[in-house]
């Protein structure tokens, strides 16, 4: 069994983001949902698509290409080390990631990655950086939502559906 196309791709950049990491920061983590930032000392980066777009390939034929969002969104216990994250990040991911298509396992409502194949590469066609300010003095904020920022990607596998 396989994970569909949009946990591919939240896998696939997960997966490079925190290899990228591992090899030049110490503790920071990379989930795939709000929930798990809860859990998380700091830094974190969750990674989630969000919004996709379908795109029909050519008249008169129902393949599409697709188009998705991607946020990645950056929790920090520092501006400084706010800033130093999105550049990192902006600076490792605009020339794209390889995409895999992971194989998994399904036992009692869980499932586990068991392996992936390398199927083709991940293309990042416009980046957008925001700084998260909620308009309340930091020092009343969760830590979580003191130092934030959202970098949002639109990406496409130049695969046809």
């Amino acid at each position: 069994m396989q994970y569909r196309v949009s946990r591919n791709i939240e896998a696939s950049i997960i997966d490079f983001i925190t290899g990228e990491l591992t090899s030049t920061w110490n503790n920071v983590s990379v989930v795939k949902t709000f929930q798990q930032i809860k859990t998380q000392s700091l830094p974190a980066i969750c990674v989630r698509v969000g919004d996709t777009q379908f795109t029909k390939v050519q008249i008169g034929d129902n393949s599409l290409i697709r188009t998705s969002q991607v946020f990645i969104d950056i929790f920090a216990t520092s501006d400084g080390l706010r800033l130093d994250l999105i550049d990192f990040l902006v600076d490792i991911i605009k020339e794209g990631v390889v995409y895999y298509e992971f194989e998994i396992t399904k036992a009692n409502r869980t499932s586990s990655v068991t392996g992936q194949d390398p199927s083709g590469r991940i293309s990042v066609k416009k980046i957008d950086v925001t700084d998260i300010d909620l308009n309340i003095d930091k020092s009343q904020l969760d830590p979580r939502d003191r130092y934030r920022s959202l970098i949002t990607l639109e990406i496409q596998t130049g695969k046809v559906e």
